[in-house]
């Protein structure tokens, strides 16, 4: 069984388990009874914050890139979306080398020099963390166990990957030095490959380096894309009746956010819907069965919009999804 199987069975099952502890939580007779008086267009129109929060990315990561390739805006956006769109279908945030390696296929920009990008605008989605560290005193949070564990998780590897990052600038060679004792239990053949590519990867991790203003735009579009999100979450919540204050939304998807750098189901299919429910409706106080209906709607809602966005950018990139999995299955470093 090759290993994008394994990802597969993995991230069915993940969603699986997710999807049987959430439904055991729903009274499905008022689950139903939010969607009576739901407002439907009044939450189409805010859906528009969604789409508005990855514009912001995209913009980000093209700051990111510049020392490297200088893409238009329109051409980040349409790649930002085909990765998502990617990610959503293939577990083990496959999406993320997607974008390397159509801009390898399409550039001739290396995968090595690409990718270190697609993982400092990762890192960066991490950087909001530091809002909920500030929100948490701010409003009536109940952490139980559970959340104290995801926040700790989260804060650990958002730790962890600065760490990695401060080490791979200050100490490049001992970084490069380090990676390659790791193949050391490779075969030759593979071994120079790689040894080539992570000496690249390692350069390229300090491509944001004496770069002030940039910096401040890259951490700023990062706070820009979370409040948009936190409008459209606003809405969805607002639209199925609760009265649940902005500064919790923003907290909770904020935190909801930052969950999905970890790996997760095809289509975020029942961890969506489980981790709604535990930091909406148990910490934050939210009705369970509404935020059941809100995470459901706006699940659905997104869905639509990140395929629709995504179908649209393939077409116009001129490329299809079978040839993108092809591109990751033939994938040359």
């Amino acid at each position: 069984m090759n290993k994008d199987k394994i990802n597969w069975l993995l991230g069915i099952s993940l969603g699986i388990i997710f999807l049987i502890a959430w439904i055991h939580i729903v009274d499905w007779h008022e689950f139903v009874s939010y969607f009576e008086e739901f407002r439907l267009t009044y939450v189409v129109f805010f859906s528009i914050f969604y789409i508005i929060a990855y514009f912001f990315r995209s913009w980000r990561w093209k700051i990111i890139m510049k020392p490297i390739f200088k893409m238009t805006f329109y051409e980040s956006f349409r790649l930002f979306m085909t990765g998502l769109m990617v990610n959503y279908l293939i577990p083990v945030r496959a999406g993320e080398l997607s974008k390397s390696l159509i801009l390898k296929n399409k550039h001739n920009v290396r995968i090595s020099k690409s990718l270190p990008t697609v993982f400092l605008d990762k890192i960066t989605d991490l950087f909001p963390i530091i809002i909920i560290m500030i929100l948490i005193p701010q409003i009536s949070i109940q952490l139980n166990v559970t959340l104290k564990l995801i926040i700790s998780a989260l804060l650990l590897i958002f730790l962890l990957f600065i760490g990695f990052l401060f080490f791979a600038v200050s100490h490049k060679k001992k970084a490069t030095s380090f990676l390659h004792s790791l193949l050391k239990i490779l075969p030759s053949k593979y071994r120079r490959k790689l040894e080539d590519f992570f000496t690249n990867f390692v350069e390229g991790m300090g491509i944001m380096r004496n770069r002030i203003a940039d910096n401040i735009k890259v951490y700023l579009l990062t706070i820009l894309a979370v409040f948009s999100e936190a409008i459209y979450i606003y809405a969805v919540f607002h639209a199925f009746g609760s009265t649940i204050s902005y500064p919790k939304i923003l907290f909770g998807y904020t935190l909801m956010n930052l969950t999905y750098i970890l790996p997760t189901p095809p289509a975020q299919i029942g961890s969506n819907q489980f981790m709604w429910v535990l930091i909406f409706g148990y910490a934050l106080g939210a009705n369970e069965n509404l935020t059941s209906a809100a995470v459901t709607f706006s699940h659905l809602l997104t869905t639509i919009w990140i395929f629709l966005i995504g179908v649209i950018s393939l077409i116009t990139l001129k490329l299809d999804f079978y040839e993108i999995v092809k591109l990751k299955n033939n994938e040359v470093i």
